[in-house]
């Protein structure tokens, strides 16, 4: 019932909130005019649709670790939302600086880190596992974020990593199988061409479910490598940055790596399933390791 909910509400909620909030658009960055000038003026608020969708499906569920979820997820969401909320008022593509949304960032990791650390990691040593934890939802966040940049990737680059979830962790398939039905129906209007983008708050909000994914269901390597197109990704954005400060040149056309392809002359769509086809890849690899397939 839940599962059918948060499909049916995010199918009906997301087209009601481009309607009635299609005006709230968050500019293209200047270095992305030639490629994306074409989504100027698409709604940014989809975010909004999303955690609508898992949060009335969790409540209605009444899932423990779908409630632990939202809970680990919706601070994140509050910092992706009001950086949206920023940028749309000013009519540009600065939020927070990025300091700023670092710390917001680390404070709710923290925070995640706290709430989860008894549902798998018990044994755990406080000073290891805060850290790790820490910089494991604040990477998965970003890199959510940061893939986030064409119709689809970030959702399809990160779903089969749910799909594993659902079928692997038997604790957090209630919370996964919500998830998965939110983003199907998400789909619909988010692949190319996109008639309203999730912008940061979906973005935080994902990535910080696949952290809790990880952390709660005790398998951070199974994760990542499931959702490994995400964390490339945001590798090719520091590799960049390393690059030109450290040696004053350029590894790729633009970061991240799906803009290079894009600047490339690679479609949007291609870009979107080859990260598709390369997640699936990782889950069937991490598959194996979970349930030591020879």
């Amino acid at each position: 019932m839940s599962i059918a909910l948060a499909f049916v509400i995010c199918l009906l909620l997301t087209p009601a909130i481009r309607k009635m909030a299609g005006g709230f658009t968050s500019p293209i960055k200047d270095e992305l005019q030639d490629t994306q000038a074409d989504k100027a003026g698409t709604c940014a608020l989809g975010s909004l649709a999303l955690m609508a969708s898992f949060a009335l499906a969790s409540f209605l569920s009444g899932d423990r670790m779908s409630l632990y979820a939202l809970a680990s997820s919706a601070p994140f969401f509050l910092v992706g939302l009001a950086d949206d909320v920023m940028k749309i008022r000013r009519r540009n593509a600065d939020g927070f600086t990025s300091l700023a949304k670092l710390l917001l960032q680390l404070a709710c990791a923290a925070f995640m880190a706290y709430l989860v650390k008894d549902l798998a990691f018990a044994e755990a040593d406080g000073l290891i596992y805060y850290p790790a934890a820490i910089l494991l939802a604040a990477a998965s966040v970003n890199a959510v974020n940061i893939t986030d940049g064409l119709d689809g990737l970030a959702t399809k680059s990160i779903m089969p990593a749910i799909v594993l979830a659902a079928v692997a962790m038997a604790p957090l398939r209630t919370a996964n199988l919500i998830i998965l039905a939110t983003l199907s129906a998400w789909l619909i209007y988010n692949s190319r061409r996109a008639s309203i983008f999730m912008g940061d708050g979906g973005s935080h909000m994902l990535g910080a479910f696949l952290a809790f994914d990880a952390l709660a269901g005790g398998q951070v390597m199974g994760i990542i490598l499931a959702s490994i197109m995400v964390y490339l990704d945001l590798a090719s954005s520091f590799v960049q940055i390393v690059a030109i400060r450290g040696f004053g040149r350029k590894v790729f056309l633009i970061a991240p790596f799906h803009h290079d392809l894009e600047k490339r002359g690679v479609g949007e769509e291609k870009i979107a399933d080859l990260f598709l086809s390369l997640s699936i890849l990782g889950s069937l690899l991490s598959a194996l390791l979970i349930f030591k397939v020879a």
